[in-house]
């Protein structure tokens, strides 16, 4: 379905989008948003041809409640350098209005955080709270800024003495485009168990993880011997951004931190590549920080940063059959 606004060179599509005309990060292209099929994936695309402002986003519904995006690190919407508040305004109001027909009762948003694009994050943020989104929660994001820094500057000497006692005692690491999705999977479980954190995914969508986008996906691990010890998963969402996701170590090794050794490799991983930012992810779950794991990535320079989560209810005039 398309529709036009009050601007005749304004166009917003709504339905399924093959492809998305100007640079957004993996989690907002479509490869990535179908991979598990199209059902209940509500797409929205703005077009304003003379200014050439575009704007995408994605919302999947559960429960009478839509959300972007539900299986996704954020969601949200996601535009170019060539839109403005009142686009993005009247984008949001035409999305609200087709949940509205559809009987949705409330919208909520996981923003992505300002690393990934300040201008993008600013923009969006100020047309959500016109159009009566609220701040429902917000978790501590954490992110490294790469150019012009060096690790032997910025991680923590402790984070040195790891490195190096990583080294001394035979410590392999290494990084690949593919990995053993079962073995992975039983240290994440371990690994999330013993720290009471909840698995947030299962083993058939690791292993199928890479569908669509394999060239995004890189694979970390550290091995004693053949024996993984610690893995982690460096998601490339943009150029500039790689995403530290799913880590994992084995207990026995804490002594020794294996992650220690991991993320070194990744922060050089990263810059051989001409990677701007290594995005850390949150240490807080509904909003309360873990102290432990926050301290943790500031040993190695990070800086922090709000990841908004916000709410809109609506009231459904009518619901469409």
């Amino acid at each position: 379905m398309c529709s036009k606004n009050n601007s005749s060179t304004t166009i917003i599509t709504e339905g399924l989008l093959e492809s998305i005309p100007f640079s957004v990060p993996l989690f907002f292209r479509p490869q990535f948003v179908y991979r598990k099929g199209s059902e209940n994936i509500y797409s929205f695309f703005l077009e304003h041809s003379s200014s050439g402002a575009k704007a995408v986003a994605f919302f999947s519904v559960v429960n009478h409640q839509a959300i972007s995006l539900n299986a996704s690190p954020f969601g949200s919407i996601y535009c170019n350098a060539s839109c403005s508040v009142e686009a993005l305004s009247d984008f949001i109001r035409e999305i609200k209005d087709t949940f509205i027909r559809k009987g949705i009762t409330s919208l909520l948003i996981k923003h992505y955080p300002a690393c990934y694009d300040q201008y993008a994050h600013d923009m969006v943020l100020t047309a959500l709270q016109k159009n009566g989104f609220e701040m429902t929660c917000t978790e501590l994001n954490q992110y490294l800024p790469l150019e012009g820094n060096d690790k032997k500057k910025i991680f923590d000497h402790s984070k040195l003495h790891l490195i190096k006692k990583c080294k001394e005692a035979g410590f392999t690491v290494s990084v690949s485009s593919t990995f053993e999705s079962e073995k992975w999977y039983d240290i994440i479980a371990r690994a999330r168990e013993l720290r009471g954190h909840p698995m947030t995914i299962d083993r058939e969508s690791l292993r199928s993880l890479t569908k669509g986008s394999p060239e995004c996906y890189h694979f970390f691990e550290v091995k004693d011997g053949d024996k993984i010890i610690s893995c982690a998963i460096g998601v490339q969402v943009t150029n500039d951004v790689l995403y530290y996701y799913l880590a994992a170590d084995e207990d026995d090794y804490r002594n020794y931190s294996p992650m220690t050794f991991l993320l070194d490799r990744m922060f050089s991983f990263a810059c051989e590549k001409n990677i701007k930012v290594l995005d850390m992810g949150i240490s807080s779950s509904q909003g309360i920080v873990n102290e432990g794991l926050r301290w943790f990535k500031k040993s190695f320079g990070s800086l922090e940063q709000p990841k908004l989560v916000l709410e809109c209810n609506i009231i459904p005039h009518h619901k469409e059959s």
